[in-house]
């Protein structure tokens, strides 16, 4: 085998190993965080346009869905980790990390968190340019598993 092809293994093995390790202790925790708007491309049934979360309070800036594992009123903080994320949170939710869990979705299961944006930030084309991405959270202040 030659130095250049044992080196390339080398580099490989220890790639694989550090994707490894990230995942094990950080990766596994991660949540799907997406936004949406109060559009009719956003919420497709016209009945749940009225202008209120599942909770019954008025839609608001920082309202989030969850799962209806987590309790409405819970707060929920993202943790980026990423510099683009980090980079999201600030163009896009103008430097906003903590939301409170006011809604449900149809599409809202296990670790996936939806974001609320108001026509007033962007809305639509915001929620768009936030796209999906995986996140650590906390909520009521603990680190979610």
């Amino acid at each position: 085998m030659t130095r250049f092809k044992r080196k390339l293994l080398f580099y490989t093995f220890a790639a694989l190993l550090a994707w490894s390790a990230y995942y094990y202790f950080w990766g596994q925790y991660l949540y799907v965080v997406t936004a949406y708007c109060g559009c009719p491309i956003c919420i497709n049934v016209k009945s749940y346009r009225d202008g209120r979360f599942a909770s019954g309070h008025r839609v608001y800036w920082g309202g989030a869905a969850t799962d209806p594992a987590i309790p409405f009123g819970s707060d929920v903080a993202l943790l980026p980790h990423w510099p683009q994320d980090w980079l999201g949170v600030f163009a896009y939710l103008s430097g906003r990390r903590d939301f409170v869990a006011e809604d449900r979705g149809g599409k809202i299961k296990g670790r996936h968190i939806d974001l609320f944006i108001p026509d007033s930030l962007g809305g639509h084309a915001v929620a768009r340019r936030w796209g999906v991405r995986r996140m650590r959270i906390k909520i009521n202040g603990e680190l979610a598993k």
